[in-house]
């Protein structure tokens, strides 16, 4: 099965008893002995498994973007996956470990296609006591301003959508944007309010479990605040999981020929062609049957959309 890890300071949650993905330091040279080192353990391990998917933050690109690609040149390989996720950390661990999962049971190109969707069936944010230095979502003017009065707090949306606002003492998500029950709630103190969590912000989105996790070591750098507590609700049914990867379409990459459903090849890097629907077939008018004619050809196989299954799992 596919290997799932995750570089950066990115401790896991345990929420997948017994399953995680392997985690990895990205605070390295290449060519250092660490960086050698990391290159042969991708070499090693794709000699025994099919593929090798590697997640890392988006917005801390330099040392591990750097480091995988050195490994996938250096091994001359198109069976490193490198997808970059533009999540928060609290986020980021849980879709890592939801991705390993998943692994035993997907091909790997369908379990990187869908990797940036998972971020889609999360809730995940922070509330925060300042949004001045705030960077990865966008804040209003207003509330740098009110940033400044004492007792200002703030509620930033990271996903599934990114939001800033004031935030009362009842403040919390949308329900509208809960995930499908039964909802799971992970939070991490950092100074802040975590009675907030289980009294506010667990009922409003329905949450059947509200559990505080270690604050995460990147959480700071993240939401740039003195004072926060950082959250992500999910949906704690497997079939949420198994609906995401049914629906993934995905198609050989003209490139490496691995099957995949993103714009960019995550195995290759390589552009992916913009695939059109056939057009659909004119209607009669009414009353009126249609011309009899030739059946329209069936594709073939290797033209055919792979859509995306599980697969069984194994012995």
């Amino acid at each position: 099965m596919t290997l799932v890890m995750l570089l950066d300071e990115v401790p896991g949650l345990g929420v997948f008893r017994g399953v995680a993905a392997e985690r990895f330091p990205a605070g390295f040279p290449p060519l250092s002995d660490e960086g050698l080192e990391f290159t042969a353990r991708i070499g090693s391990t794709l000699a025994e498994r099919p593929a090798v998917l590697a997640l890392y933050p988006s917005w801390r690109p330099d040392a591990a973007g750097r480091l995988l690609r050195f490994a996938r040149a250096s091994l001359g390989t198109r069976r490193l996956a490198i997808v970059p996720l533009d999540l928060p950390p609290l986020a980021l661990s849980l879709v890592a470990d939801q991705l390993a999962f998943l692994a035993p049971y997907v091909e790997p190109g369908t379990l990187a296609t869908v990797a940036p969707r998972l971020a889609g069936l999360l809730v995940a944010g922070a509330r925060v006591n300042s949004v001045t230095r705030l960077e990865h979502v966008q804040a209003g003017f207003g509330d740098h301003l009110a940033s400044y009065l004492p007792g200002s707090e703030f509620l930033v949306t990271a996903a599934p959508r990114r939001a800033v606002r004031r935030a009362g003492p009842d403040a919390a998500p949308a329900a509208g944007d809960a995930p499908r029950p039964p909802v799971v709630v992970l939070a991490a103190e950092h100074g802040g309010d975590g009675g907030w969590v289980r009294d506010r912000l667990g009922p409003a989105l329905g949450a059947v479990s509200v559990s505080m996790v270690a604050d995460q070591p990147l959480g700071a750098q993240y939401w740039r605040a003195k004072r926060y507590v950082e959250y992500v609700a999910f949906s704690g049914d497997s079939g949420v999981l198994q609906a995401v990867v049914r629906e993934a379409v995905c198609e050989p990459c003209p490139w490496c020929g691995t099957a995949v459903g993103s714009p960019v090849c995550p195995f290759c890097a390589m552009v992916q062609p913009v695939r059109t629907p056939p057009p659909a077939a004119a209607r009669p008018p009414d009353g009126h049957a249609a011309a009899p004619g030739p059946s329209p050809a069936r594709p073939l196989p290797a033209e055919r959309s792979q859509q995306a299954r599980l697969v069984s799992a194994p012995p």
